[in-house]
């Protein structure tokens, strides 16, 4: 593994690129994301992790991850209890396919968000006989 001081002269950084604006803009953060509504797709795999986890731990009135792969949410669910706890907001995960006639239904049902971030990709693995 890298220590951060090696990863940072590896990019040509001496510190991470957003601290300075999440320490000024956390009281924002923070109050836009407890009167939001937050749908996340693809959030089980890496870049949405990490997104959910930001959203959740500004307590969002309701925070809904969609992903394909139920054991990747479980696992993120797992490390935002353990590392987080719980919020006062509503936070579901759903294993279902954002192309599908369930998904549609899920949407019909309960659409309402104001926020929606698609971080959802497709596999790149390599094809073997």
């Amino acid at each position: 593994m890298f220590s951060d001081m090696t990863m940072f002269s590896l990019i040509g950084r001496s510190a991470p690129l957003f601290t300075s604006d999440l320490i000024s803009l956390q009281q924002e953060l923070v109050s836009v994301a407890n009167q939001s509504r937050f749908l996340v797709l693809g959030g089980a795999g890496s870049i949405g992790q990490a997104v959910t986890k930001e959203i959740f731990k500004r307590n969002p009135l309701k925070l809904h991850v969609v992903d394909l792969s139920e054991n990747n949410m479980v696992e993120l669910v797992r490390d935002i209890r353990s590392s987080f706890g719980y919020i006062d907001g509503d936070f579901q995960t759903f294993a279902l396919d954002i192309g599908s006639r369930e998904y549609d239904a899920f949407i019909a049902q309960d659409g309402e968000y104001d926020y929606v971030l698609n971080l959802s990709a497709l596999k790149h693995c390599r094809y073997e006989k």
